[in-house]
C-alpha cells in the first residue's frame, strides 16, 4: 500500500483498548484541502478552521498552511481516493482485513472509523472483496463495527448498515437541526468550553472517555472538549 490507511496508535485509538476494542481510524485531508473536491460537503467555517484532521496532533506540527509528512500523507490519500478509487478501495479492504487479524491476535474486537477527518457517505460506496461486489465496506465486513461522526443530517434519513453507527456533529448555526435529531433518538456530538450534564434539557455524556460511539446510549448529547490551540481560542460559535 502506498500510504498507511489506518491510524491505530494515536491517543484516541489507544483509549479503546481499555474497553476491549482495537480502534482503526482513517484520516484524509479534510474538505477541499487536497484540491480534488470537497470531502466534507456540510462543513461550516468554524468546522474547517478547527478541523482535528489538520490542526491537531502530528498534522498540527506545521506552520500555517505548510505541509508536514502527516498532512502530505493525508493529501495523497484523498487524491488517490478521488482519482484512483478502485485501487484505493482495494487497499482499504486489505487494510481492514489486516486490522481484523491484528484485533483477533490481541484478543480485541475491531472498530473502524472511516471518516477521521472527512465526511464521506461510505454506506453508498460499493467495494470488491474476494471477487464479490458488496454494497459497502460494512457489508463486506459484517463482523466489524464501523462508526463515524457526520454533519450530513440527510444520512440519518436513509437505512444504514446494522454495523455502522453514526453520530451527528453539531456546528455553529445548526442547533435546530441538532435538536431535531436528538428528539428523533439520534446522538449529537457537541464541543463545549466546559462540558455540561445536559444541553437543552437533554442528558449529556462524556465523549472524551473513548471514541467508541456505538457503545453510547441513544438520544444523548456527546459532550467533547476543545482539542488543539486554535479550538481553545474559537469565537465562531462552533464551540459552546
Amino acid at each position: 500500500m502506498r500510504n498507511r490507511i489506518f491510524s491505530m496508535d494515536n491517543p484516541k485509538a489507544a483509549k479503546a483498548i481499555a474497553y476491549g476494542w482495537l480502534n482503526a481510524i482513517q484520516y484524509m485531508a479534510p474538505a477541499d484541502l487536497a484540491g480534488v473536491g470537497n470531502l466534507c460537503p456540510a462543513a461550516t467555517a468554524g468546522c474547517r478552521a478547527l478541523c482535528l484532521g489538520w490542526h491537531s496532533g502530528q498534522a498540527a506540527m506545521a506552520r500555517g498552511d505548510e505541509h508536514n509528512s502527516t498532512r502530505a500523507s493525508r493529501v495523497a490519500k484523498a487524491r488517490r481516493f478521488m482519482r484512483d478509487r478502485a485501487a484505493y478501495l482495494a487497499d482499504l479492504v486489505r487494510a481492514t482485513e489486516l486490522a481484523e487479524r491484528k484485533a483477533a491476535a490481541m484478543g480485541l474486537r475491531l472498530c473502524v472509523r472511516l471518516n477521521g477527518s472527512t465526511d464521506i457517505s461510505w454506506e453508498r460506496i460499493r467495494v470488491m472483496r474476494g471477487g464479490v461486489e458488496h454494497a459497502n465496506l460494512m457489508a463486506a465486513f459484517p463482523r466489524t463495527q464501523f462508526t463515524d461522526y457526520t454533519k450530513l443530517a440527510s444520512r440519518f434519513r436513509r437505512p444504514l448498515p446494522s454495523n455502522y453507527s453514526l453520530t451527528y456533529s453539531r456546528a455553529e448555526g445548526r442547533d435546530n437541526e441538532a435538536l431535531q435529531l436528538l428528539v428523533a433518538g439520534h446522538n449529537v456530538a457537541i464541543v463545549f468550553r466546559h462540558k455540561p450534564r445536559q444541553w437543552c434539557g437533554i442528558a449529556a455524556i462524556d465523549g472524551d472517555a473513548h471514541d467508541l460511539r456505538h457503545l453510547d446510549p441513544r438520544g444523548v448529547v456527546v459532550a467533547l472538549s476543545p482539542k488543539g490551540h486554535k479550538a481553545r481560542r474559537d469565537v465562531s460559535g462552533f464551540i459552546i
